[in-house]
């Protein structure tokens, strides 16, 4: 990776820390920032040593954090002086580069998806990002781009079927049980009463996890969404098990 873009995720890092800081309660210990930090940014590994040197460089600035003594001995936390922070506003965090051209690396492995709600949501995004963003971080990020370049099938995949996307995701939020049309190899096709539980995107294609409505519904079905001839929503609803998707996809994938 450049070393811009790893500066920017030891910008967003270290704001994340002190974002978390000036909303803690009670004085925070050194694994509880860790996994804090892991969680919201999607981090595999954060060392002590790193959160330290991030904690050094926030009081080297100026924010007034102390490590202070934690019940049982031996352990330390950090916290901020709420009072002293009073008098200093920390700002509101920006975007940044690598922020940016992470999102659009993701709308380039989702363009399958183009026609279909999901685009409209991407573009949307897209739009509001690109008219909030000053002129010199544009053109920054243009540069930028040009570091990755997704390749692979990327059609249009759905647009000729903008709703099906749309009514599948409703039918699985209301737990709706639905009749899907399926169309096999050999051109037959086939009825089934299924009950939907995820929709599994393994871009350029999206399969459906879903349950028959019979009494030895289990294990899954796992159907590409391009077998798929016609949808209905029915009026039935049922309730949703609690499952492990990626398990429930295994089990699909290996089903006699």
């Amino acid at each position: 990776m450049p070393r811009n873009f790893a500066r920017h995720e030891q910008f967003l890092r270290i704001f994340a820390l002190l974002e978390t800081l000036s909303t803690a309660r009670t004085p925070l210990d050194d694994q509880t920032l860790i996994a804090t930090l892991k969680e919201r940014l999607g981090l595999k590994e954060l060392s002590v040593r790193t959160l330290h040197r991030d904690c050094d460089f926030l009081a080297a600035c100026g924010y007034p954090l102390d490590h202070v003594p934690l019940p049982p001995a031996r352990r330390q936390g950090w916290m901020l002086d709420k009072e002293a922070l009073a008098a200093r506003k920390i700002p509101a965090e920006p975007l940044t580069l690598l922020e940016l051209v992470a999102f659009m690396i993701g709308r380039d492995l989702m363009r399958p998806f183009e026609g279909t709600v999901l685009w409209t949501g991407i573009e949307s995004l897209r739009h509001k990002l690109e008219q909030s963003l000053p002129p010199g971080l544009l053109e920054r990020l243009e540069g930028a781009r040009r570091v990755f370049h997704v390749s692979g099938e990327c059609p249009s995949r759905y647009a000729d079927r903008p709703r099906l996307i749309s009514t599948l995701s409703t039918a699985i939020t209301d737990c709706c049980e639905i009749d899907v049309t399926l169309k096999a190899e050999s051109g037959a096709t086939s009825c089934h009463r299924l009950r939907p539980l995820r929709l599994v995107i393994e871009p350029p294609r999206v399969r459906l996890l879903a349950l028959e409505t019979t009494a030895d519904a289990d294990p899954p079905l796992l159907l590409d969404l391009d077998r798929i001839e016609t949808v209905a929503t029915r009026d039935a609803t049922f309730v949703p098990p609690d499952i492990d998707a990626a398990d429930s996809i295994r089990r699909a994938i290996h089903r006699p």
